[in-house]
């Protein structure tokens, strides 16, 4: 796995995060097979113990108050989580307006103007450009 600092987040703030990108996952009531191993990926990426990870799971299908939620969770919560919902938004490879919605509303709650959702969607683009690049090389 690449290096990244969700598992430093105090357990409550992973728990919170997990429960966005679950939000996410399911806002459109059809959770896709890629969406749910993505899902299931950085559910991993937090270190929660599996109990949690059950209740999480289990909460894909209750769904969350988004402002509610938004408005309990730290700034820097939210842009983590924003990252991977831009990340989970593009693993169809296309955003439908409903998770286009969703990401503009995560954006505001953590300070950030649409731009920056759209810098994120290109930084996912140029990373699928960069993992293709790694089946060319081995030939895939």
């Amino acid at each position: 796995m690449l290096h990244d600092i969700i598992h430093e987040m105090e357990p409550s703030d992973r728990f919170q995060y997990a429960q966005l990108l679950g939000h996410l996952a399911s806002v459109d009531s059809n959770i896709s097979t890629v969406e749910l191993a993505f899902y299931e990926q950085r559910l991993g990426a937090t270190l929660l113990s599996p109990e949690r990870k059950q209740q999480l799971r289990e909460g894909l299908k209750q769904g969350i108050d988004l402002e509610s939620h938004l408005a309990s969770m730290t700034p820097r919560t939210i842009k983590l989580a924003l990252r991977d919902i831009c990340l989970m938004t593009m693993v169809d490879r296309e955003v439908d307006e409903t998770e286009r919605a969703v990401l503009n509303i995560v954006a505001k709650a953590a300070g950030l103007p649409q731009q920056h959702v759209d810098k994120l969607l290109q930084w996912v683009v140029k990373g699928f450009h960069w993992m293709q690049d790694g089946y060319n090389v081995l030939e895939i």
